[in-house]
């Protein structure tokens, strides 16, 4: 990991209140850094969506298994995970990035515009 998915995971866990390195944890777990490395890149994916919810498994999905991490509630466990939106409804949060333009790349000198 470097600069980029730092600045994104530091994010991510500030908008849900959590610890960043229970954030990467998560993210690190399957393929899920794929859809972040997919986002960097000229012609590149527009969006990057992190979820947080109570999740199923969902037939036919074909996202990565959502990592738990406590929701600092008793008896309730939340999930954060990269999607596209498409594979998983949302019913909890949901912190996004967008792209102006997909053409150039993210870098770690640019990721904060």
């Amino acid at each position: 990991l470097d600069g980029r998915h730092d600045y994104i995971l530091s994010i991510v866990a500030s908008c849900l209140g959590l610890e960043k390195s229970d954030v990467e944890d998560a993210i690190l777990e399957g393929n899920q850094i794929d859809r972040m490395e997919q986002f960097f890149v000229a012609n590149g994916l527009p969006h990057l969506m992190f979820y947080y919810q109570d999740t199923e498994p969902a037939e036919g999905a074909t996202a990565s298994p959502p990592t738990q991490l406590d929701s600092h509630q008793p008896g309730n466990t939340k999930k954060v995970f990269v999607t596209d939106g498409r594979d998983v409804a949302l019913t909890g949060v949901c912190v996004f990035f967008t792209r102006a333009n997909t053409l150039k790349t993210i870098t770690s000198e640019n990721i904060h515009r």
